[in-house]
């Protein structure tokens, strides 16, 4: 896949893995500075070279004004290639027809809007924020193909927020070590995490040497042993101290 996408390499380690994964569903993260928006919108530029007009993508996060730095984000990798953005629909499209569309799910009731449309691609960001499973869920059926292009759901997201209960009990308890495909008992579909942390984001420290020091300085112990480490078991209720 990184070489289809002359401007954006995955690093070696967990964007690469990522980008290589065939697994249906994925949670790609689990402390900050990871690489995670990186590594979604590169594997979306990958997928989108290798399908063209059949690649349809849905990247999501929680409120809008989180979307502003994903989309900005996608500028640098995506406009080099020649994609053209709507800024009114919030959309990329590549000059073989791939298409991403960026989305906000303020209330859970706001992904019942999706349920007509179709996708190749799911994305969505920092799915701890989210406090309910129940709009992931039914995103997750607006994947299909009628080309045959095999349809996947990315998620990517950090212990902590009001959905680490939920989150922890679907993609970290059955494997707290990662890179274990799990088979749903009631779907038969996989899923896997994909941990990454800081430490495998060489690009990020050598941008920002001090990068970790100020996760140190971020919050309570809990918290930082959260971020930088990925340590999903710190806390018992569903948000940290702060």
């Amino acid at each position: 896949m990184a070489d289809e996408v002359s401007l954006w390499r995955p690093q070696p380690g967990p964007q690469e893995a990522l980008c290589e994964c065939p697994v249906f569903e994925i949670f790609f993260g689990g402390a900050r500075g990871g690489g995670k928006t990186d590594g979604a919108l590169g594997r979306f530029a990958g997928r989108a070279a290798r399908y063209k007009g059949d690649c349809s993508g849905l990247m999501v996060r929680r409120e809008r004004t989180q979307l502003y730095d994903t989309i900005e984000r996608s500028r640098a990798l995506y406009g080099p290639l020649g994609w053209r953005f709507n800024d009114t629909e919030k959309l990329w499209r590549s000059p073989d027809g791939a298409r991403l569309k960026f989305a906000h799910l303020e209330r859970d009731s706001d992904a019942e809007s999706y349920q007509g449309h179709g996708y190749t691609d799911v994305m969505i960001e920092e799915i701890g924020n989210f406090p309910s499973k129940a709009p992931v869920m039914k995103l997750m059926a607006a994947l299909r193909s009628a080309a045959g292009v095999p349809c996947q759901m990315i998620a990517t997201g950090n212990p902590g927020g009001p959905g680490h209960q939920w989150v922890k009990a679907r993609y970290i308890d059955p494997s707290p070590l990662g890179n274990t495909v799990i088979v749903d008992d009631v779907t038969g579909l996989e899923r896997v995490f994909i941990p990454a942390k800081v430490g495998d984001n060489k690009i990020l420290l050598n941008s920002d040497p001090s990068y970790v020091a100020k996760l140190k300085q971020s919050g309570s112990p809990e918290l930082v042993r959260a971020w930088l480490y990925g340590d999903w078991s710190v806390i018992a209720g569903a948000f940290f101290p702060e």
